[in-house]
């Protein structure tokens, strides 16, 4: 093989014919900084990591709420004798001395079946409440909160230390955008990411508890509750959980460009998380150990948190989701008390 260098002329290049093949788009900021971003996602696109993290959320999303479904399916295919008092004979084998709880010292009649009957159909319908709207809505927006946390922490760190960890953060800078337009594309990826995630998984674990309520009999949805108030707080309430799990990434985000590495800002961000919840909990059985001061003290601490204020505007928005549930649980109860009654006065 001949290591003599060519030469120049014997390559024929064209500059003008390149330049009309080459398609460059515009050098304003906000171009550059739109196709920094459209980059971003497709390398997250092409990446196995994303998809197989997507498979997870998912999968545990089901496997949330076929955890809540087990209590009403049981509830619902048990007999009405196993929602009874307990015998009153029973109970004295087991304590020594008298008991407040209700018991049977007579064999069951009509009445106490009656009564039983409508336990079970109250137990049923309490357990089932989260497996369909509205209360589904924000089981599933609890369990992405809770899971989304992890998948999307590590994920941000493959997005920003991975850059440092192949060494393709210079040649990054190298081909145009500026530090300033290579770290907002970055947060534009994530916020995207999180967009996404968040609107896919709701619907999955909504239509996931509308199967397993239909699995359920006697169980009926009442879709009063659905008004425009109900669809602009549960619009915050997806906007919440976007921007609490964007949080918890711009701290991968913070941690992974410090530390130029992966490692940095997916443990760093997981030890704040787990290290929040953890003192959070033992400052609240240490603040009523203590008075005056210091017990305030103790006690205000976990209310600067980013958890704590995250949580505090969820349950702000969860009290107005499920309002309309309670009244619509509260007819239901007073329907079943009147259904008991009519059974047991034609017995």
């Amino acid at each position: 093989m001949s290591t003599t260098p060519r030469d120049a002329s014997e390559v024929p290049t064209s500059s003008q014919e390149r330049r009309h093949r080459v398609v460059v788009g515009r050098s304003d900021f906000l171009s550059v900084l739109f196709r920094s971003i459209s980059g971003e996602l497709y390398k997250i696109r092409r990446r196995r990591m994303s998809k197989v993290l997507l498979v997870i959320g998912i999968l545990i999303v089901l496997l949330i709420f076929g955890v809540v479904a087990l209590p009403p399916i049981v509830a619902s295919n048990s007999s009405p004798e196993f929602f009874l008092p307990p015998s009153c004979t029973s109970l004295d084998q087991f304590s020594a001395g008298g008991t407040s709880e209700p018991c049977l010292d007579h064999e069951p009649t009509q009445k106490d079946l009656a009564r039983a009957a409508q336990v079970k159909q109250e137990t049923v319908s309490s357990s089932v409440a989260p497996l369909h709207l509205p209360d589904a809505f924000i089981t599933a927006g609890d369990s992405i909160n809770f899971i989304g946390v992890l998948l999307l922490i590590i994920l941000a760190g493959t997005i920003v230390g991975g850059e440092y960890g192949i060494g393709t953060i210079r040649l990054m800078l190298m081909r145009g955008p500026t530090r300033t337009q290579f770290f907002l594309a970055k947060l534009g990826a994530i916020l995207i990411c999180i967009t996404i995630t968040v609107l896919l998984l709701m619907p999955i674990g909504i239509v996931t508890g509308t199967l397993l309520t239909l699995a359920i009999p006697g169980i009926t949805v009442n879709f009063s509750f659905f008004t425009g108030t109900w669809v602009l707080h549960a619009l915050l309430y997806l906007l919440e959980i976007i921007f609490g799990l964007f949080v918890y990434t711009m701290i991968v985000f913070c941690l992974s460009t410090l530390g130029k590495a992966i490692a940095a800002g997916v443990a760093g961000a997981i030890v704040w998380w787990v290290l929040e919840g953890t003192l959070g909990s033992v400052l609240s059985l240490i603040a009523p150990l203590n008075k005056g001061t210091l017990a305030h003290i103790l006690k205000a601490i976990p209310d600067y948190f980013i958890g704590d204020n995250i949580s505090a505007l969820l349950m702000n928005q969860q009290h107005y989701l499920q309002v309309a549930n309670h009244l619509s649980y509260r007819t239901c109860m007073l329907y079943c008390s009147l259904q008991s009654i009519l059974l047991s006065s034609s017995a």
